[in-house]
């Protein structure tokens, strides 16, 4: 069903919109739900001509106060579920209110439009069996109560609130004088029951409980709470054997400074697993590395903290493949919206594809072996292929692959043949100048830093910012604010860090540019570009590879939550359908 991983990760993606239907905050949906408690007596109490002002004063008075002790009652009456919150039950309360305020108006509206002689209690009725409905199956699949515990609870507050607006009207008098409005009530409920039980088993065999997945990551996202949510990660990762190059440079009296490029990819999501992982590799080199993105997708996710944690120990024990002390100049080749800027130190290349400003999601792995099998034909030994992961786009396209692929083999060949010099490195972080006040929002922990290359007496930087991408023309702003104060910038990378994640955004997460300014980015770069240079110093370098056996999530799984979510998805939009001719057979019938 879906061509690729990414196509999967992708799919969740566009799914993860619909958690941004919520108020953004609990206070907005309490005056939600109570103006639309305010809106239903009033067009129940006008309509028909039994208007009378202390009725409404009084029936409005008793909704508002039933209204709010009822949430109360709602909460207690979910206490234990997992995802039970006074915040959600408002927001529920919201719901299933402005969807009972719409029953009675539209309703009202036909009876005028269809001179239809009666009054508003059949749809007062009517509404609160469909908001009854919409609560069942909200308590069943972000709650996590239990079906008969939804049930019940979901009947509290709108019985609560009808008995209070229309104390005078007892539900034998309503089955008398409306028997039909009665069935159809009772037929949006039974389609909200219908819907929870098929809804959740949408995922079978692949996903047991649809619901339990939904509720693990809600309650990973909205209360810090991973155990469930990496439990299930967990369950359906596999083994894989990865591997992590490091770069480092050695300098007489100078702290090493170190270019890691894990194979493992960061994520899934904040704060599940290896999220932050780019971070934790930051620290483990001493604050002095840029952490870059690999040629790798969200399959090579790791699960959970625990998987996090032996991958981690495991990069004590590394294979030393190259030695050597020089470099070349950096080479950039261009085609269409595709470049790459490549440097090698010794037969060790660094490749860094680009697709900025037009941007890109995670570059195949077919574009990198691609790379790879003419690297070893030009008799290039070690290649390191880096994402720069710079700028917001989609999946590339067959031309955009072609020519990232046609640009770097052009560098290649022009790296090949390159001269070579002895070279310094010098590096500097935005901890030096802005210690601890920068991490949050759209930038992750390790913050920005910078990586001067001298060679040939010029001067080469290679910018990095632990973000999740970067807005589109940050780069470009970035590099021409600092060729303007004569300084190289060859190219900004991110490290794609998910420890922005979980925001309430349509990708959900912000990328670096969404909260910060352009300006503000621009001149802290300067500012740690001008203090890397004075730190550099004569180096080595030496080529690092650590082989880890860890868990990954895997292609396979992401794919089970995306089918999960479509085949929820066609199953809401049928019951959806079932809901929407019934209310019309509503307006026409009863």
């Amino acid at each position: 069903m879906f061509r690729s991983r990414l196509d999967s990760v992708s799919n969740i993606h566009r799914r993860w919109s619909f958690t941004r239907l919520n108020p953004s905050s609990y206070k907005i949906s309490y005056i939600i739900s109570i103006s639309c408690g305010a809106g239903i007596v009033f067009i129940h109490q006008g309509y028909g001509g039994n208007w009378h002002e202390m009725n409404f004063l009084r029936s409005l008075l008793l909704g508002i106060v039933s209204l709010t002790a009822a949430n109360l009652l709602d909460f207690f009456a979910l206490s234990g579920s997992p995802l039970n919150k006074i915040s959600k039950v408002l927001h529920v309360s919201a719901f299933s209110n402005l969807l009972w305020f719409f029953t009675v108006l539209i309703g009202t509206a036909a009876d005028i439009l269809l001179s239809k002689n009666g009054d508003s209690l059949r749809y007062v009725i009517e509404g609160m069996s469909l908001a009854i409905g919409l609560r069942i199956g909200i308590f069943t699949s972000v709650f996590g109560a239990s079906l008969r515990r939804a049930i019940a609870a979901s009947i509290i507050q709108p019985l609560i609130f009808l008995f209070a607006i229309e104390n005078s009207v007892l539900f034998s008098h309503s089955i008398v004088v409306y028997p039909v409005g009665l069935g159809f009530g009772l037929s949006f409920i039974a389609i909200g029951i219908a819907w929870t039980i098929v809804a959740d088993r949408a995922g079978k065999p692949r996903v047991d409980s649809t619901f339990r997945l939904l509720q693990a990551f809600l309650a990973a996202w909205t209360e810090n709470r991973t155990d469930n949510m990496e439990r299930i990660a967990e369950s359906k990762a596999h083994d894989e054997l990865l591997s992590t190059y490091v770069v480092k440079f050695k300098a007489v009296n100078c702290k090493q400074v170190s270019l890691v490029l894990p194979q493992v990819h960061p994520g899934p999501f904040s704060p599940i697993g290896g999220s932050n992982l780019p971070y934790r590799l930051y620290i483990l080199f001493s604050k002095k590395a840029l952490v870059l993105h690999s040629v790798s997708s969200h399959s090579f996710n790791i699960p959970s903290k625990k998987e996090l944690e032996k991958y981690i120990a495991t990069l004590s024990k590394q294979t030393t493949l190259e030695v050597g002390s020089t470099c070349s100049m950096p080479v950039e080749v261009k085609i269409g919206q595709s470049s790459v800027v490549g440097i090698a130190f010794g037969n060790v290349v660094i490749a860094i594809l680009s697709m900025a400003p037009k941007g890109m999601e995670d570059v195949p792995d077919t574009v990198a072996r691609d790379i790879q099998k003419y690297a070893l034909q030009l008799g290039i030994k070690h290649i390191l292929i880096v994402d720069s992961h710079n700028a917001m786009g989609d999946i590339l396209g067959a031309c955009d692959s072609n020519n990232l692929i046609v640009a770097a083999k052009q560098c290649l060949e022009k790296l090949k043949h390159s001269e070579q010099y002895q070279f310094k490195i010098g590096f500097a972080n935005s901890d030096d100048i802005y210690p601890k006040s920068l991490a949050g929002g759209d930038l992750g922990q390790a913050g920005l830093a910078v990586v001067v290359i001298e060679v040939g007496e010029k001067r080469y930087l290679l910018g990095w910012a632990d973000s999740n991408n970067m807005e589109n023309g940050l780069r470009e702003h970035i590099i021409n604010t600092l060729n303007n104060r004569g300084i190289k910038m060859i190219e900004v990378c991110t490290s794609d860090t998910h420890f922005t994640s979980g925001k309430r955004t349509r990708q959900g997460y912000y990328s670096l540019g969404n909260i910060s300014t352009y300006s503000k980015i621009g001149g802290i770069f300067f500012e740690i570009s001008s203090k890397s240079i004075e730190t550099a110093h004569l180096s080595n370098f030496e080529l690092l590879l650590t082989k880890s056996k860890i868990k990954v999530m895997g292609k396979d799984q992401f794919d089970d939550y995306s089918c999960a979510l479509d085949k929820s998805m066609n199953i809401t939009k049928i019951f959806l359908l079932m809901t929407i001719t019934t209310f019309v057979s509503m307006l026409i019938l009863s």
